[in-house]
């Protein structure tokens, strides 16, 4: 959460963030080869509408329900690791802030977007903390997950500059009657245990109506010890929620499917460690690994309430799809503030998004012309409250409102070429109103926005394509909050940030080899970036210069022998500021990397099935995974010279990590021992220069000790699933 003020500009881009010390298978069809191994053609909804994943001219990463339970791949962090170029950078899983192709400078917008299925799901509003509210949805009983690399303006909107990740839900089926369930314990090295039970439930009423039902806890033990009351494992996570789903066919040409979803988050604390700053910009344990040292603990929680209408008419020539949504975010936390107010902060962010989509696709396959058009409209209202206790609250109200038409063209020259144009046109108006300790208000202007994107798409064969793409993205400016009588010197609005994406890409299915991959190379250069200042003493957005990003990305399976499969990603990210900041706070220099941007990641993952012993196939498996040193967010000199911090940004060491899984499978029934982080890695995902506790900090030091947010150290768990 955010406070506009001096103060709270210090604590960083998110006071719910900052004040606690840190800033299904997948539908496929299978072709097997001679020596038994198979390649599966993976089918996505990237463009909104259902094709190979082989003929969209973009870089996407799909992970399907199988993968995501061979891996345990529950949450962002795990799937992070399983995408080319994705980062993530949280205090803690309840706030992630998610990266991709190193498109991230410390602002308060989002941007990668996130979808479930049909909806939007978080803020396009900067004043929401857009930026670390994207929902950390559980992953049981998903169809897959897309990730979009790359901006996605023409489809998709505001606030998916770097791309996008969707959710696909598994749909309820009249066909028959399915269930599944999931049963799991943990034990956590400088911690305790855990446990998870998730289970789904499918339900054919008639013919054509059916009802899907998917419900999740887990509990995931703590690791963060406060030195200062004795509690230990102050970190402990809960996730729970639930997904229900019904499906109508009211005739063969109309399909209606309805669904909820409510999932909570908690945490007793961030996952932070003190650390003590050396002059060279390396940190070590201030009071010992996984310590830290508060007045009290620091809990945050955030609910996640989305129901969603879509209707689906083919009207033979063509498709009409209606999306109708409403999103609840409801956000809190509990902030040892001691440091800058002497006091605790307690912050609220509630969130309700509508979103209303109509569009009209073209029957695949009618003829050399397919085309798609569409409507969205969006209302965002929120409330960002917070209370300095004894001193008095301080309320932010935002409201954002967006309508945007959208189209999209594919032709298909010869067999072989197609040639795709798309834009999106949208307008958007936002006010705020900031009351309490202070006041002060804003209103932006009605501002447009023009994105586009062209792609040609070219089968060398039947198994290989190339493809070519230029793409635009943006984030919606806004106005800021102007305290009463603020000087004339505070901007009153901040401008959209822009950026352009130049990709090429092959991708190819090689059944003979048993060989599948993608692989891409991209150029995004990135202009007027939004950032976090200070103006007279007043927290503003404002823009702040140029940026660019350049890299390749890779993703290959190969099965070189029947029941052995190996999974490489990889990504090289060259993503830097191409001209100074100029900003008070944000110091950054041409030259400078972006923030929590890896040069170097990747993932190698393997997979054996050894030979069926009657009913029982054991399998073993094992992933590598690497992360490439980064840097932190911007420090301004100010920052530094109050303080001193001795550098603007500190590199943040590389780390690695070992998984291993065994287990057994059996008619409808496997059990699987596992073991994450087997090297026992202290990988950081968080870092600030500064504490807002008084209790860690150092005299002279006005503020508390710099700290890092951790990895989950080794975790050895074992989980049973099955069906009736």
């Amino acid at each position: 959460m955010k406070n506009r003020s001096y103060v709270a500009l210090l604590l960083g881009s998110s006071m719910l963030v900052g004040v606690t010390g840190i800033a299904g298978q997948a539908v496929a069809q299978t072709t097997t080869a001679p020596n038994g191994g198979s390649i599966e053609t993976v089918v996505v909804t990237a463009e909104k509408r259902t094709e190979s994943i082989k003929s969209v001219p973009m870089a996407i990463t799909v992970i399907g329900q199988d993968e995501l339970n061979k891996l345990n791949a529950r949450n962002f962090d795990d799937i992070a690791a399983l995408v080319p170029g994705m980062a993530v950078t949280e205090s803690d899983p309840t706030h992630p802030d998610l990266i991709l192709r190193g498109i991230n400078a410390g602002g308060d917008g989002s941007t990668v977007g996130t979808y479930i299925d049909e909806t939007p799901f978080g803020s396009s509003n900067a004043l929401a903390n857009a930026v670390d509210t994207s929902p950390n949805i559980d992953t049981y009983d998903m169809s897959r997950v897309e990730v979009l690399r790359g901006p996605q303006g023409t489809f998709y909107g505001a606030g998916a500059e770097g791309g996008l990740l969707k959710f696909v839900t598994n749909a309820p089926d009249p066909s028959g009657f399915a269930d599944s369930f999931e049963l799991g314990a943990t034990d956590m090295d400088h911690s305790g245990a855990g446990g998870s039970a998730r289970g789904m439930v499918n339900l054919p009423i008639t013919d054509d109506l059916a009802v899907r039902a998917v419900g999740f806890y887990e509990n995931t033990p703590g690791f963060i010890n406060n030195v200062l009351t004795g509690n230990r494992n102050t970190n402990e996570l809960t996730s729970e929620g639930g997904r229900l789903s019904v499906f109508y066919q009211p005739t063969s040409k109309i399909t209606v499917r309805v669904s909820a979803l409510m999932q909570q988050l908690n945490t007793n604390n961030a996952d932070s460690e003190d650390v003590v700053l050396a002059a060279n910009g390396s940190f070590s344990p201030k009071y010992g690994n996984y310590d830290e040292q508060r007045f009290y603990d620091e809990p945050e929680g955030v609910r996640y309430y989305l129901y969603n209408a879509t209707i689906n008419w083919d009207m033979d020539w063509a498709t009409l799809t209606s999306s109708t949504s409403f999103g609840i975010l409801h956000d809190h936390s509990l902030a040892d503030a001691t440091a800058f107010y002497g006091t605790d902060l307690l912050g609220y962010l509630d969130q309700g998004k509508f979103t209303q989509e109509v569009r009209l696709a073209s029957e695949p396959g009618s003829g050399p012309l397919e085309w798609l058009a569409g409507v969205y409209y969006t209302n965002e209202t929120s409330s960002l409250h917070q209370v300095l206790v004894g001193i008095g609250p301080l309320y932010l109200d935002s409201e954002y409102n967006e309508i945007a038409g959208f189209a999209d063209l594919t032709y298909h020259v010869t067999p072989k070429l197609a040639l795709s144009f798309g834009s999106r046109y949208s307008t958007n108006d936002q006010s705020s109103n900031e009351y309490g300790l202070e006041a002060g208000g804003g209103v932006s202007p009605a501002s447009d926005s023009f994105t586009w994107s062209a792609a040609a798409h070219y089968d060398l064969d039947d198994q290989t394509s190339l493809y070519a793409r230029v793409a635009t993205g943006f984030r919606p400016g806004g106005p800021n909050v102007e305290p009463v009588g603020a000087p004339s010197t505070i901007p009153k609005t901040y401008a959209p940030d822009k950026l352009i994406d130049y990709e090429l890409g092959a991708k190819s299915d090689l059944p003979d080899e048993n060989l599948s991959f993608d692989a891409d190379v991209f150029l995004i250069n990135w202009t007027d970036i939004q950032l976090l200042t200070e103006v007279d003493g007043t927290g503003v957005n404002a823009n702040g210069g140029t940026a660019s990003s350049e890299g390749a990305e890779a993703d290959v399976t190969w099965t070189p022998i029947d029941r052995l499969t190996f999974n490489m990603n990889g990504a090289f990210t060259d993503a830097y500021l191409t001209q100074n900041t100029n900003l008070l706070f944000v110091d950054g220099l041409k030259g400078n990397p972006l923030p929590w941007s890896s040069k170097w990641s990747g993932t190698l993952d393997g997979d054996y099935d050894f030979q069926s012993i009657g009913d029982w196939t054991p399998y073993v498996g094992a992933a590598w995974h690497y992360i490439g040193s980064r840097d932190s967010t911007f420090n301004g000199l100010a920052v530094q010279g109050a303080y001193g911090f001795s550098q603007s940004q500190y590199k943040i060491p590389s780390y690695d990590t070992l998984d291993l899984r065994v287990g057994v499978s059996w008619s409808k029934w496997s059990i699987e021992l596992y073991a994450k982080n087997l090297n026992d890695a202290k990988g950081i995902t968080a870092f600030s220069p500064y504490g807002t506790s008084a209790a860690s900090n150092t005299p002279p030091q006005p503020v508390g000790a710099a700290n890092v947010s951790l990895i989950e150290p080794r975790i050895v768990g074992i989980v049973l699933r099955g069906s009736f």
